[in-house]
């Protein structure tokens, strides 16, 4: 065996023609080669202070209106005034904590959030109260109070002008839909929603049902709600999202009665009793129309279509990606109502059809109004998506339960609502152009926003904006 040093061949500056890949290249060609340009990272907001402008800008009454909520105490023996409660109660929803306890824990030490309080509150901070006191509260506190409280935010930002861009026709698409909060394998109280199963299992289950300002591009603001629940547990009837309606539109009707409305419902609300209601309340609305449904009046809705071949408009999707074809008809009668039903056709570059809608509407629709119709009528899905999805999803923990008595445990996801709220404010307004970029995710935001509630205070003095454009970037 040669035991000397072999010499190192020369590398080959062209490369080796019996060998492919990245063994071919030389070390040369190699180190010649730049690599991809690194993006730029953007440079984290002081969130504490986007948060005050926020609520400064659209909400300045926010203190007044945390004072007016009726205490249940005994004033003898009051130590934190509801007002810090029930804002400590909404940051625990803004910052994603996922439970009283984490958010508590997070909170003991954090000596610069009673700054940022005292700041929000007008008034001194000494001691940050642990979030079991305001579980106490809670289970006494009438949990309409707090949906009060909510509704002072909606019309506000309505008198402001901030959401007049989102009409169609000069109305709010109000979407209305029902989603699961919690579910027990025994029943949880008198009020439980009692589900038997296939297999035999028995569920007792809570529901709610929202109604959402929505908008085109990617808002859900919730502006009431009614609960699903059972009386107690003697009744004739089970409650259910349709009965619901009803009190809900009893709620919006009084809290809202001037405020012009476009309601979008799915198929379960396609109802003489529904419609004859919003009729009365001079709201308009957009109705899944389906011919399993409602055969007699589908089949009368295609023979006017074969007898308009007129009204009818085609569009090229975005992208190139297709074609949406628009097809309207007017005057159906049902019940004594008159009706318009609008049939949408979605279809690839080939011609095959990707999507069909239907739905029925209150409005008579022609070649100016129709796209507007049948645009908003699709739009129901906002608050399925940037509604429900997130609250279950985005961190605040619509399914967790926050506590077992009823009466809290209301209050608890009227509190969150108003925080779902807020954070769309704060995401898609001031922090809208570099939201996604610096932050990727709701999960990740809500941990950066509490660890600046913990560290960073806002300064003594904020440059205010005169407007607070709520984009979408």
């Amino acid at each position: 065996m040669d035991t000397g040093v072999q010499a190192v061949k020369e590398t080959d500056p062209v490369g080796n023609a019996d060998v492919s890949g990245r063994a071919a290249q030389s070390c040369a060609l190699k180190a010649s080669k730049r690599g991809r340009p690194k993006k730029k990272r953007q440079e984290m907001p002081d969130l504490t202070r986007e948060l005050t402008i926020t609520l400064s800008h659209f909400f300045p009454e926010l203190a007044t209106w945390l004072g007016e909520v009726v205490d249940p105490r005994n004033p003898g023996y009051i130590v934190y005034s509801l007002k810090l409660l029930l804002l400590l109660g909404v940051l625990m929803f803004l910052t994603h904590s996922g439970s009283r306890n984490h958010f508590g824990d997070q909170m003991r030490d954090a000596g610069e959030l009673a700054r940022t309080l005292a700041r929000l509150l007008g008034m001194p901070v000494d001691a940050i109260p642990h979030l079991d006191t305001l579980e106490k509260v809670l289970r006494r506190l009438d949990p309409q109070h707090l949906q009060h409280l909510h509704v002072k935010l909606i019309r506000r930002l309505i008198r402001m002008k901030a959401l007049d861009d989102w009409r169609v026709g000069g109305r709010f698409m109000l979407a209305v839909d029902g989603t699961g909060l919690y579910s027990f394998h025994e029943r949880h109280c008198a009020n439980c929603i009692k589900a038997e199963h296939e297999s035999g299992a028995v569920t007792y289950s809570h529901k709610v049902l929202v109604a959402f300002i929505v908008s085109a591009d990617g808002y859900a603001l919730p502006i009431a709600c009614e609960f699903i629940e059972n009386p107690g547990i003697v009744y004739d009837k089970q409650d259910c999202e349709k009965k619901a309606f009803y009190r809900l539109e009893a709620t919006i009707r009084q809290y809202f009665p001037q405020t012009p409305f476009l309601l979008l419902l799915d198929a379960l609300y396609a109802d003489k009793n529904v419609m004859r209601q919003c009729f009365g309340n001079g709201w308009n609305f957009g109705i899944s129309f389906l011919d399993t449904d409602m055969p007699a009046l589908w089949r009368e809705a295609q023979s006017l279509l074969a007898l308009s071949p007129g009204q009818c408009a085609k569009m090229t999707l975005p992208q190139d990606a297709g074609t949406r074809e628009v097809r309207w008809v007017n005057d159906l009668d049902y019940e004594g109502m008159k009706l318009s039903a609008i049939f949408q056709v979605d279809k690839d570059k080939e011609g095959n059809i990707v999507c069909q809608f239907a739905h029925l509407t209150a409005r008579h629709i022609d070649s100016t109004n129709v796209w507007s119709m049948a645009t908003a009528a699709r739009l129901r899905w906002r608050c399925e998506n940037e509604g429900f999805n997130v609250l279950k999803n985005g961190g605040f923990g619509l399914e967790h339960v926050y506590s077992r008595q009823p009466t809290a445990s209301k209050a608890y996801f009227f509190l969150m609502l108003t925080a779902h709220l807020i954070q769309q404010l704060l995401t898609r307004g001031r922090l809208g152009t570099v939201f996604r970029d610096t932050f990727h995710t709701f999960l990740n935001y809500g941990k950066k926003l509490l660890v600046a509630l913990q560290h960073h205070p806002p300064p003594p003095d904020l440059d205010m904006p005169g407007q607070i454009r709520l984009s979408t970037a």
